[in-house]
């Protein structure tokens, strides 16, 4: 079943897997060999790379996990842990912000401009 078919088609043509054909870059010729039989060239690329593969799965996927959703306390929880995260950020800045406008005008204060 796997190896090689010992019939040719309808047209003398031999069947060929789809994971060993490559078409040939120059002449665009499908084949399986390393060298295109055509041209003779070695710049080929594998017919996979256009045309995917469908393979019948030896056993069945598994069922996707249904998503988590958060129950109510938890969001209220994250979304307080948020805020106050904000809020902390918020009270750091303004009062770096703060000390900085001190410092700076102690400093000018003597000058006269």
């Amino acid at each position: 079943m796997f190896g090689q078919p010992d019939c040719t088609a309808g047209n003398g043509v031999m069947p060929m897997q789809l994971n060993v054909a490559r078409l040939c870059l120059d002449c665009e010729e499908i084949h399986d060999a390393q060298r295109c039989p055509v041209c003779a060239s070695e710049t080929f690329g594998y017919l996979t790379r256009w045309v995917p593969r469908i393979e019948p799965r030896a056993t069945p996927r598994p069922a996707a996990r249904p998503l988590v959703v958060p129950t109510t306390v938890q969001r209220i929880v994250f979304g307080g842990g948020v805020i106050s995260l904000l809020a902390y950020g918020w009270m750091r800045w303004s009062k770096r912000a703060r000390n900085h406008v001190e410092v700076m005008s102690f400093r000018k204060a003597g000058e006269l401009r």
